[in-house]
């Protein structure tokens, strides 16, 4: 039996979801006619992927869009953005986001508001679950562009923990998520491995040939990446999965980079 899967998109012209196997659903999520889609599709999932927005952020409305009373769930893509910087410590599902930790302002607020939306209203009629993903590489996402043209750089004195998932392994623990998540909770979608981000650059470049990575000073990465960026690549922390094997069941095929990135780039 064939599952019907339908993607929300701006432009009506997209050949790589349609080659995908996806049905396309064009147009503004504010827009009535593809609000009047979204119900009449009553969708068993919804695997909510848009950025938040400042400001009119569509994911309230979708979400009346698509709750009805067989809903199995509405996942939520958050992002591990928004534990900030820990300074390289750890951080789990448990750990406070936002003002109740005294980290306010170092981690990502909008997605932190977008998060407190989805799981309020996960406790009257909405099956709401959080999936905070971390760094997703795979085939293609290698960082074998970057390398290959000098537009990847480590900075001096800022060797950052990082916390990666590999594109298999993701889709699996969504997937859990769906099947086996319970309503209300927040899945970590990382590896088992956190790593310096110069250790899976280094060895991307060493795997590929390629120049390792130079290494810039703070005072000229300020000159080079705007502000949200530079929070970005300056955040350090080590995010663990309290959850994705022991609740989900997820076995992962990749456990760490050291497996996982040489499988990407042999598959492309």
């Amino acid at each position: 039996m064939g599952v019907r899967v339908v993607g929300t998109t701006r432009r009506s012209h997209r050949p790589d979801m349609q080659a995908a196997g996806l049905e396309v659903l064009a147009g503004e999520l504010h827009d009535a006619a593809v609000l009047a889609a979204i119900r009449q599709l009553r969708p068993s999932l919804v695997a909510y992927f848009v950025p938040p927005r400042r400001g009119n952020d569509p994911l309230p409305t979708v979400m009346g869009a698509s709750t009805h009373p067989a809903l199995d769930a509405f996942l939520y893509a958050s992002s591990s953005g928004v534990y900030g910087d820990r300074a390289g410590g750890w951080v789990d599902e448990t750990t406070p986001i936002g003002n109740s930790d005294g980290n306010s302002g170092t981690g990502d607020p909008l997605r932190a508001a977008a998060e407190r939306v989805l799981l309020e209203a996960s406790q009257h009629d909405v099956p709401g679950r959080v999936c905070r993903i971390t760094g997703i590489y795979g085939p293609g996402r290698t960082l074998r562009r970057l390398l290959a043209t000098g537009n990847y750089a480590l900075i001096d004195g800022h060797d950052v923990w990082v916390g990666r998932i590999h594109v298999d392994d993701l889709v699996s623990g969504l997937v859990a998520a769906w099947i086996r998540g319970r309503n209300g909770s927040v899945y970590n979608m990382v590896d088992d491995r956190p790593h310096r981000a110069s250790e899976f650059a280094n060895l991307s470049a060493d795997l590929n040939n390629l120049p390792r990575p130079t290494v810039i000073s703070e005072a000229e990465a300020r000159q080079r990446y705007d502000r949200a960026e530079l929070r970005l690549k300056l955040a350090s922390k080590r995010v663990r999965h309290m959850l994705l094997k022991t609740e989900l069941g997820v076995e992962l095929k990749y456990p760490s980079y050291l497996t996982g990135l040489p499988a990407s780039l042999v598959a492309g």
